[in-house]
């Protein structure tokens, strides 16, 4: 016999992945309090809730100073392991150059972009990476960081 879902069914399901991803909520208030950021264009939090989505954010010189915990999940590693590098440490010899320019001239511009990268796995695999990636910037509208909203295309 089916059952229908229940309004609390997707309560609990929404308690339970709060939880799941509570350190990961916390490091990006944390971050949007220190760099006094405009309100972002997305729910951040939901990003990685409800979408599964791996956050990763740099400063304004693209060295990454969050990763979200599914970022293992995306492609073998830690968040630890990747602060303080540059995202292009994900790319190699089979990374699109008209995917970099693509993303290169977004962030000359301070502009939002979409765009689909071959990137490396830790174990050398590739794989293709889907990112919605926009500027931050602080309520006097300086440039403080990039988010990158990526899953494993």
């Amino acid at each position: 016999m089916r059952h229908p879902i229940m309004c609390w069914d997707i309560v609990v399901e929404g308690i339970s992945r709060r939880n799941e991803f509570s350190q990961d909520i916390k490091a990006i208030q944390r971050l949007m309090n220190q760099n006094n950021w405009q309100s972002p264009e997305r729910e951040l939090d939901n990003c990685i809730v409800w979408e599964n989505k791996t956050l990763l954010v740099t400063d304004a010189s693209l060295n990454i100073k969050l990763a979200t915990k599914n970022l293992y999940e995306m492609n073998g590693y830690k968040p630890g392991e990747v602060i303080g590098k540059h995202p292009k440490f994900f790319q190699g010899e089979a990374t699109c150059l008209e995917s970099r320019k693509i993303i290169s001239m977004a962030i000359q511009q301070q502009i939002p972009f979409t765009c689909d990268i071959a990137n490396y796995r830790k174990d050398g695999r590739i794989y293709t990476c889907h990112i919605d990636g926009y500027p931050i910037f602080d309520k006097d509208g300086k440039l403080v960081n990039f988010v990158a909203i990526e899953n494993a295309a």
